[in-house]
């Protein structure tokens, strides 16, 4: 496995989600960096040593509580290898299906933040319905970032990067892992993009999938 190395970033965006220019192009052009590949990679296998380490360290203590005959110390690696491959699956496997194409989606839009059961800023609309949550579990105590029919969970740094920039960007994923590994504001000055897509800056805050308004937006610019 090839040892991912922090880079030196110019931003606070860029350090949050852990991109650089050079990395934001290849996704430009729809495919990982080598270097955003190692990154998963490893914190893929730095979860799953925390997951194996944990299950290590309940096994040691339930060895030193009892004396466990033959039978028992089966019993007992069974209950701790079989969590241990599903975490492996959960982790490394789900990561490196998802590395072997390389590829990388975009959607671009208008930014909606949200944190816990908070309502997202600026609003949804009523009938936003995201193609892929990622992780459920505890999902609504998440940070978390929507724009144009996805939706995404972010840590505290990404969240507070975002904040303070609020506006339309360009955000590259891995669709079956649900992850952001880069984005691209776009400028006010300069709605036709290096991303090559045409976004209608003076659209109001609220757009549909599409770029579609609803009907309350669709009167106000009808006067």
């Amino acid at each position: 496995m090839i040892r991912y190395e922090k880079p030196k970033r110019d931003n606070q965006l860029e350090r949050a989600f852990s991109f650089t220019d050079a990395d934001l192009k290849e996704n430009m052009q729809g495919r990982l960096s080598n270097a955003q590949t190692a990154r998963l990679r490893q914190e893929a296998y730095q979860t799953l040593y925390l997951v194996v380490g944990a299950l290590a360290l309940i096994g040691f203590l339930a060895l030193l509580s009892f004396r466990p005959t033959s039978g028992d110390l089966f019993l007992l690696l069974s209950c701790l290898i079989l969590p241990a491959v599903i975490a492996f699956a959960l982790t490394v496997g789900t990561t490196e299906s998802a590395l072997s194409a390389r590829t990388v989606s975009r959607v671009s839009g208008m930014i909606h933040l949200a944190y816990g059961m908070l309502p997202y800023q600026p609003p949804l609309p009523d009938d936003f319905r995201p193609v892929q949550r990622g992780v459920v579990l505890g999902y609504q105590a998440a940070y978390r970032l929507a724009i144009a029919d996805r939706e995404f969970r972010l840590d505290r740094d990404q969240y507070e990067a975002l904040s303070a920039s609020y506006g339309y960007y360009n955000v590259f994923f891995v669709p079956t892992l649900n992850k952001i590994v880069s984005l691209q504001r776009i400028d006010a000055s300069e709605p036709e993009t290096a991303a090559g897509l045409p976004v209608d800056l003076d659209m109001p805050a609220n757009v549909v999938r599409g770029g579609a308004l609803n009907d309350e937006d669709a009167e106000l610019l009808r006067g």
